[in-house]
């Protein structure tokens, strides 16, 4: 997300990370890695789960990408490949149309 950020932004997406990570936690991991998008701290993942995101053991099952229009969920990444996530939000955008 983070290579296609700027390119979603033109499309007005926004974007949000999420784990159930502290935000100090958060914070660090968002500079290390120079994320220019917020992230959300869920400890115990009660809004993943109210999203449909899997939890076990208080932690996320795998990393995933969702895409909501006007409030609904219209795409889901189950898979989340850090690599090409970006890409294939900005297809799921098209697609949506």
């Amino acid at each position: 997300m983070r290579d296609a950020f700027e390119e979603l932004k033109g499309k007005k997406v926004t974007v949000f990370g999420m784990s159930t990570d502290t935000p100090e936690t958060q914070k660090k991991f968002k500079d290390t890695h120079k994320l220019p998008y917020d992230l959300i701290s869920d400890p115990g993942g009660k809004l993943a789960k109210a999203i449909g995101v899997p939890v076990k053991f208080g932690k996320f099952m795998g990393r995933r990408a969702l895409l909501f229009k006007d409030g609904k969920l219209v795409w889901k990444d189950d898979k989340g490949a850090t690599a090409t996530q970006g890409a294939d939000v900005l297809k799921a955008i098209e697609a949506a149309k």
